[in-house]
């Protein structure tokens, strides 16, 4: 959001008034406090005006079918540990950023 509104050329306060919102949710969602919904993303985004465009890519235009396979292949329990594992590292990462 934060560079979106730097090209436009705006401060939190206009880009504020213009959504007609508080400079304080465009400050919390720019240094990853808040976490904005679609709907107010898109609002924010209009304010700007540009658009919000949301869309699905199939996986396996991401990963290689074999990959996919193997995964399905896991047991339930094996499923939860690496979602666990992925969890964990997620946190760690949000914590990181957040210093």
């Amino acid at each position: 959001m934060r560079e979106r509104r730097r090209a436009h050329g705006l401060s939190q306060h206009e880009l504020a008034m213009r959504a007609g919102t508080k400079q304080a949710t465009i400050s919390r969602i720019e240094n990853g406090h808040e976490v904005p919904t679609v709907q107010r993303l898109a609002q924010l985004l209009t304010a700007l005006g540009e658009r919000l465009e949301l869309r699905a890519v199939p996986l396996d235009a991401e990963r290689p079918t074999r990959d996919i396979q193997a995964d399905h292949a896991k047991s339930m329990a094996a499923r939860l540990e690496d979602g666990f594992t992925l969890a964990s590292f997620a946190s760690q990462l949000a914590g990181s950023a957040r210093q």
